[in-house]
């Protein structure tokens, strides 16, 4: 398959590492199929590009690069939806989000990837316990700098 993009100009992948979200991404339901990519030049970020809409990207962090004690309960609707059968399986990511304060992450809508069924759905939690703008620490005291993450980042997996 041939992805138009933007971001990274042409890009060649198999259909079957397309990850479709049924029912799209909060503000953007009309686009539900996307390739996860790794960012070729930041350590620790990968990008949800939607295989339609050559800008669409959206810049992805593992929650511990933003919080280290970041837990959610996926929930049976949520587990039926991405067919998980493990729910240790699942990968979870948070979006980056860039506005005048610097790069926040949100913590009230993460995304969570079932990797086997190349499935993903974006959940909505309820609790005020997570913001849905939460400053990236690593980019506190330095907003010009260009960001470097955590090496050796693992997406973080799921717990009941």
């Amino acid at each position: 398959m041939n992805i138009l993009t933007t971001r990274f100009g042409l890009i060649q992948a198999p259909e079957s590492e397309i990850y479709r979200i049924p029912e799209g991404l909060l503000g953007f339901r009309s686009y539900t199929q996307y390739l996860h990519l790794p960012d070729p030049v930041v350590s620790g970020l990968s990008w949800l590009q939607s295989t339609t809409a050559p800008d669409l990207a959206f810049g992805l962090v593992a929650p511990p690069l933003a919080v280290s004690d970041y837990r959610i309960e996926i929930r049976p609707g949520d587990r039926a939806a991405l067919e998980l059968q493990d729910e240790r399986t699942a990968m979870i990511y948070v979006v980056l989000n860039r506005g005048g304060g610097g790069l926040t992450v949100n913590l009230q809508g993460p995304l969570v990837f079932n990797p086997v069924r190349r499935l993903g759905r974006q959940l909505v939690l309820t609790s005020s316990r997570f913001p849905v703008r939460y400053p990236l620490e690593s980019m506190a005291g330095s907003p010009s700098a260009t960001p470097t993450l955590l090496p050796g980042l693992t997406p973080l997996r799921a717990t009941a």
